[in-house]
């Protein structure tokens, strides 16, 4: 028990928003802390909570802003990119990835301000829905990702000799996060779905500057 309580100083010294499963241990000891779960839970919860993260091995690199919300906030540099190419280039990559034509989304070359909602396929019977910023200004792509949520299908299946249709189901990357706190049979999928979501929006934000990188050097 005293090693515990050590640890635990220890823990609670450390960056919140670090992209480790720190921010997870201290929703859950926050939990404790103000009487929402018994201390016999918490051990509980705690001890499986860490053979999981031994058995991923990583933790979701979670973006958090100052309030513990998800926000997805990338930044690459262009140098001897102009405003307006990098605004354009955006914008084409956007019609011919998504089919998003201009009259789609917002776009003002001005104050260099692309924003628009999408739908991609995340994973075997997943898609993720977003919002997202684009934010072109100095030389530089501002990427933002927010309003994260999920839309899962179901396919229709026998369940104790009863049949059981088909549905979609839509939630918000609320009901997956923080992970600690649902039903610990949901964490190894809702770690998963985090993961891919952040391997997408990586992937996005890539493909966008090789595009426009390739598409000088072709000029």
């Amino acid at each position: 028990m005293k090693s515990l309580k050590i640890f635990l100083i220890l823990f609670l010294t450390t960056n919140a928003y670090g992209q480790t499963d720190s921010i997870e241990k201290k929703v859950i000891y926050n939990e404790m802390i103000s009487g929402k779960i018994e201390k016999p839970e918490f051990s509980r919860i705690w001890t499986r909570w860490n053979e999981i993260i031994k058995e991923i091995k990583t933790y979701p690199d979670l973006p958090l802003d100052q309030y513990g919300h998800i926000h997805y906030s990338l930044l690459k540099e262009y140098s001897h990119f102009n405003q307006g190419m990098l605004f354009n280039k955006s914008l084409e990559w956007l019609t011919i990835r998504y089919n998003l034509i201009p009259s789609y989304l917002y776009s003002n070359q001005s104050d260099g301000k692309i924003v628009f909602r999408n739908s991609v396929d995340l994973n075997t019977g997943n898609s993720c829905t977003y919002a997202c910023i684009i934010s072109v200004k100095d030389g530089k792509i501002l990427t933002e990702f927010i309003n994260i949520g999920y839309q899962t299908y179901y396919e229709g299946h026998y369940s104790d000799n009863e049949w059981v249709p088909e549905r979609t189901v839509n939630f918000g990357i609320e009901q997956v996060y923080p992970v600690v706190l649902k039903r610990p049979a949901e964490w190894n999928v809702n770690l998963r779905l985090l993961r891919a979501t952040n391997e997408m929006f990586d992937n996005e934000v890539n493909n966008l500057r090789e595009y426009i990188i390739n598409a000088d050097q072709e000029w």
